[in-house]
């Protein structure tokens, strides 16, 4: 019996099944990078939003305090360099969160692109099983042919013998 034919391309098929592999796990770190930004991202928010309701706070505190005359000279400067402070918080969280949209916008593009390196080499690996598939179908029929030819040889030299001895 001939040996089993090994397919010629299998090195080929590892190497893509090796490439589906990392751009799986490249889809995924992409992916939880996105998440961590985006939570950065609230987490910057709720700061802005922390700062915003400690300014409404001091400036509510200080117009009840005016509005009752119980408010002295130096506590409205210092009342008003801790408004200046927050202000100038409020300034710096808001370029913080504009810096981190950007990258979570940078994330989404790496997200995007991690994506499509995935689905290219899932493609690129069905293609090559199908062609391994069709390869290892015609390997069966020729083998099966073959074995046609070969029993039809047999039975033409059986019959061939069978006359002789009929003579």
């Amino acid at each position: 019996m001939p040996k089993k034919p090994k397919y010629r391309l299998e090195v080929l098929l590892q190497m893509k099944e090796r490439a589906k592999r990392t751009s799986e796990m490249a889809l995924a770190r992409a992916i939880r990078a996105l998440e961590e930004e985006k939570e950065k991202l609230k987490k910057l928010e709720e700061k802005k939003k922390e700062i915003r309701m400690k300014r409404e706070k001091a400036r509510t505190e200080m117009r009840q305090k005016v509005a009752g005359g119980q408010s002295r000279i130096k506590e409205t400067q210092f009342h008003l360099n801790y408004m200046t402070k927050l202000e100038d918080d409020e300034k710096t969280v808001d370029r913080e969160i504009e810096e981190q949209k950007e990258e979570v916008t940078t994330a989404q593009d790496k997200l995007k692109r991690a994506r499509r390196d995935y689905v290219d080499a899932a493609t690129e690996l069905n293609t090559m099983k199908k062609h391994k598939e069709l390869w290892s179908k015609k390997e069966r029929q020729a083998l099966s042919a073959l074995e046609n030819k070969q029993m039809n040889e047999l039975a033409g030299t059986v019959h061939q013998m069978n006359r002789m001895r009929a003579m």
